[in-house]
């Protein structure tokens, strides 16, 4: 097993350009998850009932964040796929239509989104205190999605001509400002007003605007401007089509999925609201072991895209498997830290005891799947890039809604195991999806697909 290791881990050209795409990657995504680890933290030292609001909202938020990643993923998939045809008007024109995409439906999604979540807060949820707050956060959240969605179809563009770097820069941006922000509007300092949740909310809506900016400075490079020399910028209807039919499965899949976690919340808020919170910490410290996986998803995203696109099946692969397996060893080893250092990293979200009781059990049956885990997230990456987004949706939905709800219930609630019971169900639902997309990648039905 060591000799396997060490032969993975060799400085070979493949192993250079996934941990390049994978590595710039990785600290973006440690930049978005600050801004979901500051709103938690900050918002924790204002009591139980924001903490439980913050994270319910946040969830639901995330499904339609889930939504924008997916429309990005269509970018990256596609141009990706143009780019190693080495098709640069493909590429220029793939980006052009995404961005007006992108507008249109961020911008449906911003003003329905402010107007109406305090409702959808309200069918959803149970604790009438927790609904209150958590609606009025979803609304302020939603503020910002039509300059985040703009955001994530460009950072799509790049990651797919493997310039990750300006998603990176755009996102450490985003973070810095969203945790000024917090410290401006949360608590009222500078002679700002105390907002609290509202505050939250707003500060991670305005954090869109810099990164946005910084993201637009990129197409000023030479090895960017080449793709747009041609004549693009007429909106192309096949090109929209195309776009729409890639992206719709992933979009889809990440929003409904995260409602299945929104139900996954409700059922922690019908065991107490003390659970509840400990659901939102649980998740917060899982988000920090959520990123390798990402990462290196992106990367085998590029990789197996450009690769396919140039006929090179064998390294499409290959750099696949060898992403996975990066991955694997990050995310066991955050696994072993959640078990050895998981009372002080729960200590950082929370200083409510009856919390931290509940989340450090919870935290360490999730830390059990993390390889597996990384094997779920970037081989399901890697399937949605080949051409099995649909596959890949069904499996997650099925999993989802028909396994691990049904599950979560099951345990926590008719036989009363509580915070151990939902967090089994949550064990479960990796080890399955992790089983059946190792299984369907290495058939290597894919090879025979086009895009």
């Amino acid at each position: 097993m060591l000799h396997k290791i060490r032969r993975i881990l060799k400085p070979t050209r493949l192993n250079q350009k996934i941990l390049g795409l994978a590595i710039p990657v990785f600290f973006g995504m440690i930049s978005y998850t600050a801004i979901m680890v500051a709103d938690t933290a900050m918002v924790g030292k204002l009591g139980e009932v924001p903490l439980a609001a913050v994270g319910f909202g946040g969830m639901v938020y995330f499904s339609i964040f889930a939504f924008l990643m997916g429309g990005s993923m269509a970018v990256q998939i596609i141009v990706a796929r143009r780019f190693g045809e080495k098709n640069d008007r493909g590429v220029g024109i793939t980006l052009i239509n995404s961005v007006y995409l992108s507008l249109v439906l961020g911008s449906l999604l911003s003003y329905f989104g402010f107007l109406y979540s305090p409702q959808f807060m309200g069918w959803i949820g149970d604790d009438p205190q927790v609904i209150e707050v958590a609606g009025v956060y979803l609304s302020y959240r939603f503020l910002g999605t039509v300059l985040f969605f703009v955001g994530f179809a460009l950072r799509g563009f790049f990651d797919g001509i493997g310039i990750v770097q300006a998603g990176m820069i755009s996102s450490i941006s985003a973070a810095v400002t969203n945790i000024f922000f917090n410290w401006l509007l949360i608590f009222g300092n500078w002679g700002f007003p105390a907002l609290g949740v509202k505050g939250a909310a707003i500060a991670s809506s305005l954090s869109s605007v810099p990164a946005l900016f910084i993201v637009l400075f990129y197409f000023f490079r030479k090895d960017v401007i080449k793709f747009f020399q041609y004549e693009i910028f007429a909106p192309s209807f096949a090109i929209l089509k195309e776009l729409c039919m890639v992206g719709f499965a992933p979009a889809l899949e990440g929003t409904l999925v995260n409602f299945a976690f929104s139900g996954f919340y409700k059922i922690a808020g019908m065991i107490s609201t003390t659970t509840l919170a400990s659901a939102s910490v649980v998740l917060t410290c899982l988000s920090l072991s959520f990123m390798p996986g990402f990462s290196f998803g992106i990367a085998a995203t590029t990789i197996l895209g450009q690769s396919m696109g140039q006929g090179k099946m064998r390294l499409a692969y290959e750099g696949t498997m060898r992403s996975a397996t990066f991955s694997a060893i990050v995310m066991g080893g955050m696994g072993l830290f959640f078990i050895i250092g998981g009372p002080w990293l729960i200590g950082l979200f929370t200083d409510v005891p009856a919390v931290i009781k509940e989340a450090y059990p919870a935290l360490c049956i999730v830390a059990l799947i993390q390889a597996g885990d990384a094997y779920h997230m970037v081989i399901g990456s890697a399937l949605r890039s080949a051409g099995m987004m649909y596959y890949v949706m069904f499996v997650y939905l099925i999993v989802s809604f028909l396994v691990m709800l049904p599950l979560a219930y099951l345990f926590g609630i008719v036989l009363a195991w509580g915070t151990i019971g939902i967090w089994s169900a949550f064990f479960i639902w990796i080890l399955l999806m992790a089983v059946l997309f190792v299984g369907k990648f290495r058939r290597k039905e894919w090879v025979s697909i086009r895009i």
